[in-house]
């Protein structure tokens, strides 16, 4: 779903650390003018210098408290300036939200529903395993986490769901058998789930294999990640003639929006395609961490998108005219 642009203020009321480097965030916000039912996602506002990057977050809510945001941002060692600023929030300060949107509603149709997270991507499936467990049909959760101290909001999550909480720690070599698993669903159950790069794609793959019904796997991203480290890059833009550097805590979005040039975009993570640009030459690796291209695109290395992805240093030069945006059929 398209994210609506929005002209809100919130407040935070709350911060508390809830894992190792998970930092729990609520902003008193307008009662009724946010989306935040399980699945959704804001974008804030986030000043960095003289400039204001936009940043979206998954809500921890399930839409019971209209004037509530919460948030859970990740402490990141390679921060963009998005998750330091977020960390040195203290109760009383303004945020400004520009826009709201959910790519992952929650749907009521199953006959049951398997909630799985990884990670920081727990934030958006604490408030769909409240949602589910509403509607009296069965719902079971399985999270991964490197270990105990790092996995957050298992104390409320345990509460709603009991013993249908499956913890997966790194530390105790509890992996995940993402084959296994889909041998206990059928083909009546949605799977709803969020989570690191490679497990979203492991998932996805091994849900193609055994045939299953594709609007039943229902999944959002968030993508900070990549193969390759975050290195600065140089960019020069056909139209223009013009060439800019893209810094290690900036997206090239970011970069080329700042840079007066005007780029489509929407999501910002990597989910909707609008901010697709054409890569002309590179003179290194592109680091795909969106969950739009199709392998098939990837493999090409003709694209990429500019919202999340990056090229591993170096430099390329894009066209972001000539190309199609977003999906064309």
């Amino acid at each position: 779903m398209k994210a609506d642009s929005l002209d809100v203020t919130g407040q935070v009321a709350e911060i508390r650390d809830v894992a190792s480097s998970i930092r729990m965030i609520r902003f008193d916000v307008p009662s009724g003018i946010l989306n935040l039912e399980a699945g959704a996602h804001v974008t804030f506002d986030v000043p960095k210098g003289d400039r204001i990057m936009t940043r979206s977050y998954s809500v921890v809510d399930d839409g019971r408290h209209p004037d509530k945001l919460t948030i859970a941002v990740k402490s990141e060692e390679q921060s963009k300036g998005g998750s330091r600023y977020m960390w040195s929030l203290e109760p009383g300060d303004s945020l400004h939200i520009s826009a709201n949107g959910n790519a992952m509603p929650p749907t009521y149709l199953a006959s049951d529903f398997v909630v799985l997270a990884g990670g920081i991507g727990v934030t958006p499936m604490t408030g769909m395993a409240r949602t589910l467990k509403r509607t009296g049909k069965p719902v079971r959760m399985i999270y991964c986490a490197r270990s105990a101290e790092e996995a957050a909001f298992v104390s409320e999550l345990r509460e709603v769901l009991g013993d249908n909480l499956d913890m997966r720690y790194d530390s105790d070599k509890r992996f995940l058998d993402i084959p296994e698993l889909l041998e206990t669903v059928s083909m009546d159950t949605v799977v709803f789930m969020c989570g690191p790069q490679g497990l979203m794609e492991a998932m996805k793959s091994a849900w193609a294999e055994r045939e299953l019904p594709v609007q039943n796997l229902r999944y959002e991203t968030f993508a900070n990640s990549g193969i390759h480290p975050t290195r600065p890059f140089q960019v020069t833009v056909a139209e223009t003639g013009r060439t800019i550097g893209v810094s290690e805590d900036e997206t090239l979005l970011d970069a080329l929006l700042a840079s007066g040039h005007d780029v489509l975009s929407d999501c910002r993570r990597g989910e909707c395609g609008l901010c697709k640009v054409h890569v002309v030459e590179a003179t290194a690796d592109i680091d795909h961490r969106d969950v739009f291209l199709s392998p098939m695109e990837r493999a090409r290395n003709d694209c990429l998108c500019a919202c999340v992805s990056r090229l591993n240093g170096g430099h390329m030069t894009v066209n972001i005219d000539d190309i199609l945006h977003g999906r064309t059929g």
